[in-house]
């Protein structure tokens, strides 16, 4: 009996490594999952065979195929619980030279004026398609970055932006959202789109980042540039 739990484990765990995923997890996690699920299986297994045949012979088996499925199930929940992470996409981004814009806040009256929100730009990162790190004509790419809230109070309406630094033709870029409220010490990731048409001519391009608030003003920003090619 123990040797036939044994070949099941070791059945179960190779199963499980042979998913799409290529990772298994920890061998003890595995293994005591399988006796756990192995025991409660057998449990369940005797109690439905035992009330469906009418007897030891019916308990037994029921007890011994639960055994089997149970061991697979509580093998793969230990895999499942402790499996390293796939890499996510964001994972292969490039981090390119960024430097700081110098900002200018919107004129206005007294009466509503209020305190500019510590709203800053974080973790700027690139990635294209193909992952060289160049805007192809033709390719679809994304500027991903987080906006952190260092400041003691919420931040209303905040909207980030992302733009290039002069007008490049044949390029475009998903239009701005506006997050309803960023709190205290919190913050969003956001990501922008970027379309290059297949007609594009630019050698190479500047983005600016900026975040604003309800009023308008710009918090922060920053640029990077990026070389850009026709084929």
């Amino acid at each position: 009996m123990l040797k036939r739990q044994i070949i099941v484990v070791l059945f179960a765990a190779l199963l499980l490594g042979g998913c799409a995923s290529g990772r298994m997890g920890n061998p003890g996690a595995i293994m005591t999952g399988a006796a756990v699920g192995g025991s409660l299986g057998s449990s369940i297994g005797g109690l439905v065979g035992d009330n469906n045949h009418r007897g030891w012979r019916g308990g037994y088996r029921g007890s011994a195929i639960g055994n089997i499925v149970g061991t697979v199930a509580g093998a793969a929940i230990g895999n499942a619980l402790t499996a390293p992470r796939t890499r996510r996409v964001e994972d292969d981004a490039y981090m390119p030279e960024v430097k700081e814009v110098h900002t200018v806040k919107r004129s206005v009256s007294k009466a509503h004026r209020r305190p500019l929100p510590e709203l800053r730009l974080r973790n700027i990162r690139f990635i294209d398609d193909n992952r060289n790190h160049v805007i192809d004509a033709g390719e679809n790419s994304k500027i991903i970055f987080e906006v952190m809230n260092e400041g003691r109070s919420s931040a209303y309406g905040v909207v980030p932006v992302v733009m290039t630094a002069e007008k490049v033709k044949h390029l475009g870029i998903s239009p701005s959202v506006m997050v309803e409220e960023i709190r205290s010490g919190d913050g969003i990731r956001y990501t922008a789109t970027v379309y290059a048409g297949p007609k594009l001519k630019a050698e190479e391009i500047t983005f600016r980042i900026s975040v604003e608030d309800e009023d308008g003003n710009v918090c922060d920003s920053r640029e990077f540039t990026l070389p850009a090619s026709r084929d």
